[in-house]
């Protein structure tokens, strides 16, 4: 693994309008055959991904990460109070499919989405170029989705961190907030989604119509104890969105994988089990052959 690491490069991807996004790319030995894009979760620098992307790379992928626009390294104090999520969709994630083709002109070009992830994707243009994806505790944000304490945290959040924005200018970073800073537009974004249920725009567009063009192989993952940000519920809802591809369900359990927790994070923890990563390179690699299939049947 030493040696792959080493391959990992600290780039920069330019936007269409400019913005420039901090972005990690590993060259797999195989990046020319399969390559992938992760799509972090809201608020999530993409630090947490660099060690699963780092062993992915071990395995022959090439892997590209990035930070959306105001969040992580990609923040810029005098632009980011008018980023919105769809700036996320069809600026910085076009961007960031872009660098890796450049790059490679790879054969089967994935997604990795985590979290939020997973509901950018289904709104971006890149879903039509896209070959497989693989989605970890992608969710909806909608409270009656979950349970509990779980349901009390999201009515928290939703009623209270649009009164903190106001208040302050921003939401501040705290244990009863989020850990990292996160461009206003977007929270306030992605909070109508949840309270809501509807996927929109920038505009209150109704988009939701979108997901069901992704017409490839999809592999979602739900985390038996991830309750408090992804239920089993909120995954299974966000799926049923991709109305246009063959989806595959997966439900895993930290013990499975000798780990006494997982949650919504630990999937990439760099002590996460090789078990588990080797599973989800299984996966990957199963949803290249799916492609492969699909794209001969239809010549």
């Amino acid at each position: 693994m030493s040696s792959q690491r080493l391959r990992e490069e600290n780039i920069t991807i330019v936007t269409e309008d400019g913005r420039q996004l901090s972005a990690r790319w590993w060259l797999g030995t195989k990046a020319s055959e399969h390559s992938i894009v992760f799509l972090s979760g809201l608020a999530a620098p993409q630090i947490y991904l660099r060690s699963f992307a780092a062993y992915l790379a071990t395995q022959g992928w090439g892997v590209l990460t990035f930070d959306y626009r105001g969040i992580g390294a990609s923040k810029d104090a005098q632009l980011d109070s008018f980023v919105t999520a769809d700036d996320w969709v069809n600026l910085d994630i076009p961007a960031a499919v872009a660098e890796v083709k450049r790059r490679t002109a790879t054969k089967f070009l994935g997604v990795v989405a985590h979290s939020i992830g997973g509901q950018l994707f289904g709104q971006s243009p890149v879903r039509q170029s896209i070959d497989g994806a693989l989605f970890i505790s992608a969710q909806r944000g909608i409270p009656k989705l979950f349970q509990g304490k779980a349901r009390l945290r999201i009515h928290y959040a939703y009623t209270l961190f649009p009164i903190f924005i106001r208040i302050f200018g921003h939401l501040p970073i705290s244990k009863l907030t989020l850990p990292q800073q996160c461009p206003n537009q977007v929270l306030l974004q992605w909070m109508s989604w949840g309270r809501s249920g509807i996927l929109t725009d920038a505009t209150g567009v109704n988009i939701e119509s979108l997901f069901a063009e992704y017409s490839r192989p999809l592999t979602t993952v739900t985390i038996s104890d991830d309750n408090y940000y992804a239920s089993a519920a909120s995954v299974e809802a966000l799926t049923r969105l991709y109305q246009g591809s063959k989806v595959r369900h997966e439900v895993i359990s930290p013990r499975d994988y000798g780990m006494e927790s997982m949650g919504h994070f630990g999937f990439f923890h760099r002590r996460a089990s090789q078990k588990l990563w080797s599973q989800a390179a299984d996966w990957l690699t199963q949803l290249v052959l799916e492609a492969d299939s699909s794209k001969s049947q239809s010549i």
